[in-house]
């Protein structure tokens, strides 16, 4: 299914920012009475009555033949670019001031370029209001619709004919494992992708950023429905000039926080970069499973210390995700591609371990026994009770007398002993605190 894009746009200052903030539900763009405030196109993904949809937000647009300073020239420019791309265009107009050759002018382009078109006429709180929506009618872009994208009014029936002929969600099956294949521009996930499924569902080229879209295949292995979630490759912000490319990184992070096991993937010929270590953090800080695929592995050229000096590296730069287990591949000559689903599998079993509450309590008892608290903090911490309150990620509750006697390094200490002794492969562990 292809997800609709709706832009909105307009002369500056006539809402645009404030109607895009009240469709998705939160402040997401800067709304301020200063004209221009809306630089760039911001954009998300939301929905109506089960019809998801692109949102673009845009700077105002400047007719041509204005005068104009370069940052306005930009930023108009940006926004016609957002017509271009969008499948359907709502045109927002100031009611509070009346019909200007501003909007007769932008009107002209929107009639020109083809695309449908939502006339809504903005700031018409009050009734006397409503007279001036029918001068609206000479813009020749149909009926124009009163809203106060301010207080909300009649935004929900603005919203029915935005998704009007729109595709609705489609309905997830349920699966056993849901896998997001990660990583950064051109490292080869797609063609991980192709390798596991056996077909070409996602577009394979030497170009970075080829993939735009989230794809979702399932598959069936050794009788588990899995999951597997292709990517656009997450750039640098800075990196970042196109909407279309903050979409993507958009998606990316979702499908991060959509999975149960997230393969990332790193170019073996390249070595690990700062961006690989800001995607990990990504899957780190969300305590979801993870496995380390090395790809291309067929361009490195190797002696006796290449393979474990790969990990090595990979550790400096990465230093947090060292309990990720890890391994060396090809998609391209199907080297060691076996290994993928297998570790997969391994990490989503860890991930649901619990502990009973008696073994782990004898094991906190044990491990403190043998280094206990320091004196921290004006005191010294006593665990009095634990358990694992959490699976997937597993979670260690530990009930104490101070949670300030308890500094990161011995919970660092914990975490580390309940990692040797119980495994949980692949998984970030929380051990966290509470006062008794």
């Amino acid at each position: 299914m292809s997800t609709r894009t709706v832009a909105i746009v307009g002369r500056p200052n006539v809402g645009k920012s404030t109607l895009f903030n009240r469709i998705i539900g939160e402040r997401r763009s800067v709304v301020h009475e200063t004209a221009g405030v809306t630089r760039d196109r911001i954009v998300e993904l939301t929905d109506w009555a089960g019809h998801p949809f692109i949102l673009f937000d845009t700077g105002g647009i400047v007719p041509f033949g204005e005068e104009v300073s370069q940052f306005d020239a930009v930023v108009t420019q940006i926004a016609r670019e957002s017509i271009a791309e969008a499948d359907l265009v709502v045109f927002l107009v100031d009611g509070s001031g009346g019909l200007s050759t501003w909007d007769d002018a932008i009107a002209r382009d929107l009639r020109r370029s083809g695309k449908p078109v939502v006339l809504a006429v903005n700031k018409v709180e009050k009734e006397h209001q409503q007279y001036t929506v029918h001068d609206f009618y000479s813009l020749g872009l149909g009926t124009p619709y009163p809203i106060s994208a301010l207080h909300g009014q009649n935004i929900g029936d603005l919203l029915d004919l935005i998704v009007e002929g729109f595709p609705e969600a489609e309905v997830e099956q349920p699966c056993d494992c849901k896998i997001a294949i990660i990583g950064r521009p051109n490292v080869g996930k797609s063609s991980v992708l192709n390798l596991l499924t056996g077909r070409k569902d996602a577009l394979v080229s030497d170009i970075a950023g080829t993939t735009r879209d989230a794809l979702h295949t399932d598959l069936q292995w050794h009788g588990q429905t899995l999951r597997l979630i292709d990517t656009a490759g997450l750039r640098r912000k800075s990196k970042v000039t196109e909407a279309v490319e903050a979409f993507c990184n958009m998606r990316t992070t979702k499908a991060i926080e959509q999975c149960d096991v997230a393969v990332l993937v790193v170019d073996a010929s390249e070595g690990s970069v700062t961006q690989d270590a800001k995607i990990a953090s990504l899957i780190h800080d969300q305590g979801k499973g993870v496995i380390v695929a090395f790809n291309k592995w067929d361009l490195v050229e190797k002696d006796h210390t290449t393979h474990l000096g790969v990990w090595e590296n990979f550790c400096k730069e990465v230093p947090f995700l060292t309990y990720a287990p890890w391994f060396t591949m090809s998609a391209l000559t199907r080297q060691r591609s076996g290994k993928i689903l297998e570790l997969v599998w391994q990490v989503h079993e860890e991930r649901a371990k619990r502990i009973e509450t008696r073994e782990i309590n004898d094991f906190i008892e044990r491990i403190t026994r043998h280094q206990q608290p320091r004196f921290h903090g004006g005191g010294t911490g006593k665990i009095y009770y634990a358990t694992q309150a959490e699976t997937s990620p597993p979670a260690i509750i530990l009930s104490v007398n101070n949670p300030k006697f308890f500094d990161r390094s011995y919970l660092r200490y914990l975490n580390n002993k309940i990692r040797e002794e119980y495994g949980f492969v692949g998984t970030r562990i929380f051990v966290k605190t509470k006062a008794h």
